[in-house]
């Protein structure tokens, strides 16, 4: 189970918040958001980040 979720828009993934309350996550209108494990999150924006500028993962 996840510690807390990034909640961003689906359409465009623009981050709108974090939370730790895992009732905000299951009320979520999935339709236009969605709520990202905070280690899936970060996970991806380091692959990113990495990406972008050509560093080695470490």
């Amino acid at each position: 189970m996840a510690t807390s979720w990034v909640i961003r828009e689906k359409a465009t993934e623009k981050v709108l918040f974090e939370t730790f309350d895992a009732h905000k996550v299951s009320a979520l209108n999935t339709a236009k958001y969605e709520a990202v494990p905070i280690l899936d999150y970060l996970g991806s924006l380091n692959r990113s980040i990495n990406a972008d500028t050509g560093a080695a993962p470490q």
